[in-house]
Parts: structure tokens; sequence; C-alpha cells
């Protein structure tokens, strides 16, 4: 009976985990907030279930309840994910600078944010001609290669989900299909390396891998002037492939699911 009790309490336990889980995922897209009959219809559970797990939350600070339209996440959430992302930062800082000093150009450290590419830290190339990126600046996952690559680790179903069909042109070299998208993705997840030449900037052509690791997924970019970049490009995705290898060894991979492969 006591054993009984005790596995009913931890499968509900693992559930409302889970329910809480989705419903802090759904406010993470949408960073302007929801209220609680959007997050309801997002996670697809009552709206008294969502009022309670968010009470709960609000608790812990993990979201922010602003009324009827204004759940966001919370203080405590964000210090945590800006943590982790400081933890990132410092273990790459090394290895980036190394591929900054082997290539001579300009590295930078992104991840995913809503549909845009976030730029995290960066190594500036000491060179007169170099590219310089803003932190914050915010580019579209399906133009810049950085983007490209975070979204090759992903199912083609969450990537049709994610990006819809078409896209805003940036340049004129920039893909605007989802068709077009998706075989530059086939080839990412051959090769390791996905390529932006102009598609982002004129001018400006870039090569990046993606990182899984235990502190989240992550992108290393080269970003160099187009000038150099075509007689570089095959002796740079090599040392772009040995950061990542090096980086990747450090942090270490998430843990798989069972029932995954790895």
């Amino acid at each position: 009976m006591n054993m009984t009790v005790c596995q009913d309490e931890r499968g509900g336990g693992i559930q409302v985990i889970a329910r809480a889980a989705k419903i802090l995922n759904a406010l993470g897209a949408q960073p302007n907030g929801m209220s609680l009959g959007e997050i309801a219809q997002a996670v697809d559970l009552p709206r008294s279930t969502v009022q309670r797990i968010i009470a709960a939350l609000d608790a812990e600070q993990l979201v922010r309840s602003e009324g009827a339209g204004g759940v966001r996440l919370g203080p405590a959430l964000l210090r945590l994910i800006a943590s982790v992302h400081s933890e990132v930062v410092s273990i790459a800082t090394p290895w980036l600078q190394r591929l900054a000093d082997t290539t001579q150009e300009t590295v930078s450290l992104s991840r995913a944010s809503g549909l845009q590419l976030a730029i995290v830290h960066y190594i500036i190339a000491e060179r007169e001609l170099r590219v310089v990126p803003r932190i914050g600046l915010n580019l579209p996952l399906y133009s810049t290669s950085g983007g490209r690559a975070l979204l090759a680790l992903e199912s083609d179903e969450a990537i049709a989900n994610w990006v819809g069909d078409s896209f805003d042109a940036v340049t004129d070299l920039t893909i605007t299909t989802r068709a077009e998208l998706m075989q530059r993705i086939a080839q990412i997840r051959v090769t390791g390396i996905a390529i932006d030449r102009g598609e982002t900037r004129e001018g400006v052509c870039t090569l990046s891998v993606a990182i899984d690791t235990v502190l989240g997924r992550y992108a290393i970019s080269l970003l160099s002037p187009e000038a150099r970049f075509q007689r570089n490009e095959a002796q740079w995705c090599e040392a772009l492939l040995v950061c990542k290898t090096g980086l990747m060894q450090e942090i270490g991979k998430p843990v798989a699911a069972k029932g995954t492969s790895d």
C-alpha cells in the first residue's frame, strides 16, 4: 500500500514538472508575455491547471505575473539562464581565441533566441580589414550560417513549425523559401559546416558549427570579408571543426534519453 502511494506521488510529481516545463517553454517563445488562456491553448491544458502551476512558479520567481495579459519568465529563471551563458562563455573563450589566432579572423559564439540568432560573445580579428559584430545583434536563423547550423540539430518537422514556409530577403542572396532552407540543412547534416556567402550582410561571409552540450546549444562562427573567404575556406573549415571537437570534449554532450540515438 505504501509502495503504491509513493509510486503515485512520484508519477504525479513528474507530471507536474513536465507540465511546468511545457509552460516555461511556451513563455520562452513569447518574450512579450502571454495570458493564461493563451498559455492553456499553447500547452493543451485546462486553464485551471495552468493557473495553479503559474501560481507555484510565480511563488519561486520562475515566472512573473502582471495581470490578465502578462505572464512572463521570471527573474529567478532569467538569472539562471544568464549564469549558464556566462559559464559557457568562460569555457569557450580560450577555444574561440585559439581559432581567431589560427585564422586571423573574427570569431563569435551565438545562440537561438526565438527566430533570431543572438551573439553572446566574440573575439575581434586584429587586422585592418575585419568584421566587427555587435553583442545582442539579432539576425535571422534562416539566413545566417550559425542559425542554420543550430536548425540542423532539429527534426525537419520542428524546423517547419519553427520557421514557416517563406522568409524575408535580407540581401539579394538570401534564401526565401523553406524548400531552399531544407536543402542547406541537408548539406550541413552531412558536412557539419554551415556557410553564409553574403546572405545576411553584403560582403561578409561566415562559417559555423553547432555544439550541442549539457549547457545548451550554441553556434561557433568565423566571420570574414568576402575577399579573403574563398581562398581560405577549406583550411578554415578544418580549424572550425578542431575548435568544435575540443570544446565538446571539455563541456560534454547532453545525456540521450532512453530509446533515442546519440
